[in-house]
């Protein structure tokens, strides 16, 4: 009899997979017929020297590592700017789960007018996105509520200065964090990047909010019954079980944060194409590329230890 049931889960197992294979073989199929050719001849761009001729077409001189001696060594901006959106990217990515993860959780609530909720903190991300986000209205409406939110709390922030008789609130605010300068840093920065962080965070406040509601019910019951708090349930129940989709926020906001229109190495790397320099455009992505990709497998395995799959041994 358990031979019967053992062969029953394997052939479901099976079905599964198939059926994985079955939703991914668009992405598979299409990446072998158009994006591996291309990914190979930018692997060989980048170690040549691409002219474009007069009369249409272009030649090529194999280099070797010039290209990437040059994108390295001769020009200075690319590395900093490199350097400075993974910095940024660092420093933002806290920030961005947080506060998806505090959206996604309020909006999870039983309240009125949950799904009008739910649009307006996607709205900005269809605003950011593609030819949307370079069109002039887009810009200027996001210009104009930037700019309100801006002015709104300069106005507020200098009320509630002018409250303070002795040196005003930056003052306080600052001497209470003297421990810690660095958490003052990252509030200031947090601060002053609302906006920025509510138009990112849109795709994430929706991945959130699907594993909150594949969470039982019947856990939070359980829990309540045994006499566990808000707060204790939250972290007992809740953080656990959409653990995968904090990984899966981490590596999407990682790839989002790198590959933004308004990043300064994707422009940089943009140039380089609009002159024809393949060679250079290569070679920067590709450098590009492999910086993405030590970083994305070191947070990976660092976070993947701390996940926790239901139903699987550790």
């Amino acid at each position: 009899m358990s031979k019967e049931k053992k062969k029953k889960s394997v052939s479901l197992s099976k079905k599964k997979a198939r059926l994985g294979w079955v939703f991914v073989s668009p992405f598979v199929i299409g990446f072998f017929l158009f994006y591996l050719v291309v990914i190979i001849e930018s692997i060989e761009y980048s170690f040549m020297e691409v002219k474009s001729l007069p009369e249409g077409g272009f030649v090529t001189r194999f280099v070797g590592w010039s290209n990437y001696e040059y994108m390295t060594r001769t020009l200075p901006t690319f590395m900093s700017d490199m350097w400075g959106t993974v910095s940024t990217m660092l420093y933002s990515l806290p920030m961005l789960l947080l506060f998806a993860l505090f959206v996604a959780v309020i909006l999870n609530q039983k309240l009125r007018g949950r799904a009008l909720f739910r649009a307006i903190f996607f709205v900005p991300v269809i605003l950011s996105t593609g030819i949307i986000a370079k069109s002039d209205a887009a810009n200027n409406l996001v210009t104009a509520f930037a700019t309100m939110n801006t002015g709104e709390m300069t106005t507020v922030a200098e009320e509630a200065t002018s409250a303070f008789s002795v040196d005003g609130l930056m003052y306080y605010i600052e001497d209470m964090f003297t421990f810690a300068p660095w958490l003052l840093d990252f509030i200031e920065t947090a601060a002053s990047n609302v906006y920025a962080v509510i138009s990112q965070a849109g795709v994430q406040i929706l991945i959130f909010l699907a594993g909150l509601q594949s969470i039982s019910p019947s856990l939070y019951e359980a829990a309540k019954m045994e006499g566990c708090s808000s707060w204790e349930s939250f972290w007992k129940i809740t953080l656990p079980m959409i653990s995968p989709m904090i990984l899966v926020n981490i590596i999407y906001s990682i790839v989002d944060c790198f590959t933004r229109y308004d990043n300064t190495v994707m422009n940089t790397i943009q140039q380089y194409i609009t002159l024809t320099d393949y060679g250079y455009a290569s070679a920067a992505a590709w450098i590009y590329f492999c910086v993405i990709a030590v970083l994305v497998l070191i947070i990976f395995g660092i976070a993947s230890r701390l996940v926790f799959y239901q139903g699987k041994e550790r």
